[in-house]
């Protein structure tokens, strides 16, 4: 079996090379399937000497990949260049690494889509990927956001699955687009066999290495483990899951070969195997929850980081009281191994088993960060409108990643664009002249400053922002500036969308997806139930404070003219401190102030409509923005320059739809009356943090309780829930070593404290705790 160990150079990549060369000619499914065939079994990972649940991967620099190692079929160029200059010894080696680079040059997938821009697309979204993150808008190059039918999966087994693939073919006409589909699934599938074979026999030779070392109970325990897998490998290989251990080897095994990072809905397709297993008694309870403990050990040592959802609890779940079974036994793995992934996530609802919400809070008092919460009363009737779907569907939403919706096994929803509203309003309000440079990094040549004058003009913007005699002209012209970006990323999505099936059919993807196998087509070839996008909207909250602001003191009041304004944030507020004082002092979100709450709501209803009425232009079933964040209102802060929110330049913006850091300041019931201000049936996600201090959440319980629970009964949909101290935060600055296991919530994941940036810790503690 390949390993991390055995790559001494870059013969996989060069191998790699070979077959899809090889295969061009094939059927796009077939080629993927046989380049697969070739790649998975040389970069899975051995089985660790704690693993009761195996399986990893390490991708080279050439390969096929949805969104893990690159864009489908990819090449890292600075990762091979860098091969070369270490092996200039090696002169016949070194001029195959360079054809290889000049052949995938033009066969990178990323290359090639980029190819199939639109002169305005290219001119909106520069090529180089720094640049592209100081736009206003930004694509990104991914397939993410699958959640599988992995009921689907279990309920049929690989037989099945092979079964049910052989028998749809053979109804195709020979050497029809249908039969080159049902052959790549039938390839996918054959290919998954042989990996699980391989663990199967690395499991048994790892029994006998244990067995020659020194007897005792930790490696007797070790050998138990590797017979354990061994024997649940052998089964699943020729007959459907029977027992836990075999349904979760499965499950992980297809999680392993088609790179999804999300997991679903694990209490309604495990609960059946653990209850069965615990109530037969072929399991004790602890040895049932072992196993989860030891699934959740092997999803943290995959560090998806913004991804690795699950999910428990919900309507619509399969076996209800057997799936809240394993749902308390997921809140325990989380408490008891406190790590950032999984993302437990938990859907309540009225009459379920109130014990779950309970421990929930537990968890969270103690740290975890997790589960995060999300009312289904609130959140299947926003799916409703959002998605334009029926109640019977809406009740299968799933949130994946930072928390975008998608419906299980049946929708799409890559999040395959950026946009930074606060990063467009301050390229808005440039005028030459007036200001030296917004963005010096932006504009800095005389190329850079030509490009924003040609997207002026693309989007319609014939007046600078002092021409503007009303806050209403002046914030029209803005929304038209910044529909113009969401209409490009759209036609983005789509084409990307598009792209992905003609090259690829991704197999794996397709055989879990409802209407794959039915239709005999690839998931993004007419495949899929439902295809939909997002678009991550970022600075929204800024943005809103910023034109609050505008409105109040150069309009309203006039206490500031427009010049003074921009020449004020081209210096970052430096002599201008009184100036940045009257604007720090407007009104901001989150302090439950009608002024500064209706421009949040109308500038989130603007941004979100816009995008919902994409759809049906650019072909896709749905396209609606996610309000959420990763990091990315720090790092995008470090690009965005000063704000009329008083905020000074690359600082970070605030937290999805939370308030700017410091800038709420009438307490946590003003924070949620706020958010609740903001529509939650016009997106596909959005991101409420709140942090409570360890005193707060744990010495007053009923009445944090009382006021979480009053959110979500006025039409809250979800909130994500930390609680720290300040004292450990500052100590973990000082001593990180004694504090490697403090959790926070970034944004739409956690991390471990010490382990972020310094600038994302910084940002970190600037929140408020209440």
């Amino acid at each position: 079996m390949a390993t991390i160990a055995d790559r001494s150079d870059f013969t996989l990549e060069l191998e790699f090379t070979g077959i899809y060369r090889e295969n061009e000619s094939a059927h796009r499914a077939v080629r993927e399937a046989r380049c697969l065939a070739w790649q998975l079994p040389r970069i899975i990972l051995d089985i660790e000497e704690d693993d009761l649940v195996p399986g990893g991967c390490h991708y080279g620099a050439v390969g096929f990949s949805s969104q893990i190692g690159g864009f489908l079929y990819y090449a890292h160029e600075e990762k091979i260049q860098e091969e070369i200059d270490r092996s200039q010894d090696r002169p016949e080696y070194c001029s195959l690494l360079k054809q290889m680079c000049s052949f995938w040059k033009k066969e990178d997938c990323k290359s090639r889509l980029r190819r199939r821009y639109s002169k305005r697309q290219l001119l909106a979204m520069p090529a180089d990927d720094w640049e592209e993150k100081k736009a206003v808008t930004y694509p990104l190059y991914r397939i993410a956001g699958g959640i599988l039918d992995f009921q689907k999966l279990l309920s049929l087994g690989l037989p099945g699955l092979m079964d049910l693939v052989e028998e749809k073919c053979s109804h195709v006409q020979p050497d029809s687009e249908e039969e080159g589909v049902y052959e790549g699934m039938r390839l996918s599938l054959q290919t998954l066999r042989e990996i699980i074979h391989i663990y199967e026999k690395r499991a048994a030779e790892k029994v006998v290495l244990f067995g020659q070392r020194e007897d005792t109970p930790a490696n007797r325990r070790a050998i138990l483990r590797m017979q354990a897998i061994q024997k649940a490998m052998a089964s699943i290989q020729k007959e459907k899951p029977v027992h836990l251990l075999e349904a979760v080897e499965l499950f992980w095994m297809y999680v392993l070969v088609s790179e999804v990072r999300n997991y679903g809905r694990i209490d309604s397709y495990l609960g059946g195997f653990y209850a069965d297993d615990i109530d037969s008694g072929y399991l004790t309870q602890d040895e049932a929850d072992l196993i989860i403990q030891k699934l959740w050990e092997r999803m943290g040592k995959r560090r998806t980081i913004t991804d690795g959802r699950i999910f428990i609890g919900g309507r619509g779940r399969k076996e209800e009281k057997k799936a809240d079974r394993l749902a308390k036994a997921c809140i325990k793995a989380t408490r008891k191994l406190k790590n950032p992934d999984p993302q437990l996530s938990l859907r309540f609802y009225q009459g379920m088993d109130p014990e779950i919400l309970q421990m929930a809070y537990d968890a969270i008092g103690e740290g975890c960060t997790y589960p995060i919460l999300y009312r289904d009363e609130t959140v299947i009737g926003d799916v409703c409108k959002a998605f334009e779907l029926p109640e019977e569907i809406a009740e299968h939403y799933v949130p994946y990643g930072c928390g975008e919706y998608v419906i299980d096994h049946a929708s799409f929803g890559t999040p395959s664009g950026v946009i930074n509203l606060m990063k467009g309003l301050e390229l808005f309000l440039y005028i030459p002249g007036v200001q030296k440079e917004p963005d010096a990094e932006y504009l800095r040549s005389e190329a850079g400053r030509k490009r924003l004058m040609a997207l002026r003009h693309e989007a319609g913007i014939t007046q600078w922002a002092e021409e503007y005699e009303t806050f209403d002209q002046f914030y029209k012209a803005y929304q038209k500036w910044i529909s113009f970006h969401i209409e490009i990323m759209a036609e983005q999505e789509k084409l990307e969308y598009d792209f992905a099936g003609e090259v690829c059919g991704l197999s794996y993807l397709s055989i879990l997806y409802d209407d794959c196998i039915e239709r005999g087509k690839g998931i993004f070839s007419g495949g899929i139930r439902y295809l939909g996008g997002t678009l991550e909207s970022y600075g929204n909250v800024n943005t809103a404070d910023s034109l609050t602001a505008i409105r109040k003191l150069v309009y309203e009041q006039k206490l500031i003219g427009w010049r003074e304004l921009l020449c004020a944030l081209d210096v970052d507020f430096k002599g201008y401190l009184l100036l940045q004082k009257k604007l720090k002092n407007c009104p901001k979100f989150g302090n439950d102030r009608e002024e500064a709450d209706s421009m949040m709501k109308d500038l989130h209803r603007f941004v979100c409509l816009t995008a919902k009425s994409q759809a049906k232009r650019v072909g896709l079933d749905s396209y609606l923005v996610v309000v959420i964040n990763n990091s990315a209102n720090t790092t995008l802060g470090l690009l965005t320059g000063a704000g009329a929110d008083g905020r000074k330049a690359c600082m970070p913006m605030a937290n999805a739809n939370s308030p700017q850091a410091g800038a709420d300041r009438n307490g946590v019931t003003a924070v949620l009356n706020s958010m609740l201000r903001i529509d939650t049936d016009i997106h596909a996600g959005a991101v409420q943090n709140i942090k409570f201090s360890k005193e707060t959440f744990n010495d007053s319980r009923s009445a944090a309780v009382k006021v979480i629970e009053s959110y979500f009964e006025r039409g809250g949909a979800q909130l994500m829930i930390t609680v720290e101290g300040r004292e450990d935060l500052e100590n973990a600055l000082k001593r990180p070593q004694d504090y490697m296991g403090l959790l926070v919530r970034v944004g739409g994941f956690s991390a471990r404290f010490v382990e972020l940036s310094k600038e994302v810790q910084s940002e970190i503690l600037s929140r408020s705790c209440y």
